[in-house]
């Protein structure tokens, strides 16, 4: 029996300043497969992110404490998912939503991000070879660029996991992506 074999399309970083090389799998799914098309459109590829990986010893940077954000609140979900979280992270910066405007401020501000409540970052390390921590960080330079992810949103949950949130109840809800809803900050 002949077996179809299929190209994956990959995703190419090259770090100059510390030089490694890394190739993340693209894999087509049925969540995910139009995102990740939106997401390596020509505006991406014709002016890519600078890459610097930079990791101190006693505090994060901010692209790993965004990264390391993004892979615990997604790490069960699509990169489109993770897109989600990361654009929901961007809005809330830019809108200062339930934020200062920086990276730290945004998602260790007391009880906006569930993975730090109770939980210091730095008992969290950044492991380069885990693919969905790659992906993770991937995910928040992607959206570096303003694209439109999830329509705005500053607000997300998984329905299977919590209650309904009073918020979800009063918002509207722009987008579903795997098990997160996002809603932004405009009333239904």
């Amino acid at each position: 029996m002949k077996q179809n074999k299929r190209l994956l399309p990959f995703i190419l970083i090259i770090g100059l300043e510390t030089f490694f090389l890394c190739l993340i799998p693209v894999l087509p799914t049925h969540v995910n497969s139009t995102d990740i098309a939106l997401v390596l459109s020509s505006s991406t590829l014709g002016s890519p992110l600078p890459i610097k990986m930079t990791y101190p010893k006693n505090s994060h940077s901010d692209d790993t404490l965004a990264a390391l954000t993004i892979y615990l609140e997604a790490r069960g979900e699509s990169f489109a998912g993770k897109l989600g979280v990361a654009a929901v992270i961007r809005n809330r910066m830019t809108h200062k939503y339930h934020s200062d405007g920086t990276v730290k401020g945004t998602v260790l501000r007391a009880k906006q991000f569930e993975p730090w409540m109770g939980r210091n970052p730095e008992e969290v390390k950044f492991d380069q070879t885990n693919r969905k921590m790659q992906e993770s960080l991937l995910a928040w330079r992607l959206v570096q660029d303003g694209r439109k992810v999830v329509d705005g949103a500053v607000l997300f949950y998984n329905p299977q996991l919590v209650k309904t949130p009073h918020w979800a109840q009063v918002n509207r809800k722009v987008a579903k992506i795997g098990g997160h809803e996002f809603f932004n900050k405009h009333t239904i």
